[in-house]
Parts: structure tokens; sequence; C-alpha cells
């Protein structure tokens, strides 16, 4: 029984018009206290998203672990509807939190139905760095639940899932954020 552990990045340098924003120095802090709080976990797969935040949180663990990083394309942020300005991505996150996900776009669906087709054929013990949209939908899938917003997880949360006969469980989210900031 595989067991997946669903972690989002550190504190990004976040700001409208930047696509692929890096670590802050505070997520460089948080990517190395993660090190620390998985310590005494055994040397998981490591996975990552291609965003340069998501590897950078990685890259600790990676060294640490002496394992490499594989980057996984379907565990990137979701899709933001076609024709919208980058700078316009982040209000319509906010606002996306509040629907369900029946209500998005064919090319969103597939992106979420990507995501849990590749975690269900995981075949081993995975760490995945990924992100806060990536969490809520296979939270969401696995509760069965169509509100897109599950929790808020915090920057190097942890959420834990269990793979058995090709079915995920949710053993425990991830520390939730107090903020409504993403």
């Amino acid at each position: 029984m595989p067991r997946i552990l669903l972690i989002r990045h550190g504190e990004a340098a976040k700001a409208p018009g930047v696509e692929d924003p890096r670590l802050t120095p505070l997520g460089e802090q948080q990517a190395e206290t993660l090190v620390q709080r998985l310590a005494q976990k055994r040397p998981l797969a490591l996975v990552s998203s291609p965003k340069a935040r998501a590897r950078q949180t990685a890259m600790p663990l990676s060294r640490a672990w002496h394992q490499p990083m594989t980057i996984e394309p379907r565990v990137t942020e979701i899709p933001s509807p076609r024709e919208l300005p980058l700078a316009q991505r982040g209000r319509w996150i906010r606002e996306l939190l509040q629907r369900q996900w029946d209500q998005l776009e064919d090319h969103q669906l597939g992106w979420r139905r990507e995501i849990k087709d590749y975690l269900v054929r995981l075949q081993v013990d995975a760490a995945v760095v990924c992100h806060f949209m990536v969490i809520n939908s296979v939270v969401a899938a696995v509760r069965g639940d169509s509100r897109i917003l599950q929790f808020r997880p915090d920057y190097t949360s942890v959420t834990e899932l269990q793979l058995q006969e090709g079915s995920l469980t949710l053993v425990q989210c991830g520390e939730a954020r107090t903020s409504q900031i993403l």
C-alpha cells in the first residue's frame, strides 16, 4: 500500500505578471525546516512540479535523502481560463475557491483527471511537492466533495494519502493556513 505525501511548496515571491516565482528567503527556510520534519521518515521517491518554487522546496529533501527528484508536469498548477491575462490570475484563483469542480472548463477538468490518474498509478511511497490547487483537487476527489476549496494548506504542509488497490484514501490533511491569502 503506497503512501503518498502531497507537500505544498514554500512561500513564493508572487507578484502580478510573474509566471514562475521563486521562493522567498522565508520559503527557502521553510524548505530546510521540512527536511527536519521529515527526517524520521525513510527516503521516499521524490516528485516535483516543474514550477521553480516546487523544485526549490524539493531540493533540500533530494540532498538529505540522496534521492533524485523527478519533475512531473501533471502535478503543476491549475491552468487558467484561456485568454486570461497573467496579471488577473490571482483574482481568478480567489474567485475560483467559491465554486464547484464541475463548473470548470474542459482543459481544467482534464488537468484534474491527470493528477488523480498519475497518483493512483504510483507503485512506491512518494513525496510529491506541488501546489495549493493540486492538493485541494485531490482531497476533494478522495472525499467525493464537489467544492473546490477543501482547506487552505499552509506552505510546506504535508497531506498524507494511502493508495490501496487503485483507490486513494485520505490519512490526514496537512496544516492549514490561518490567513485567507493563498
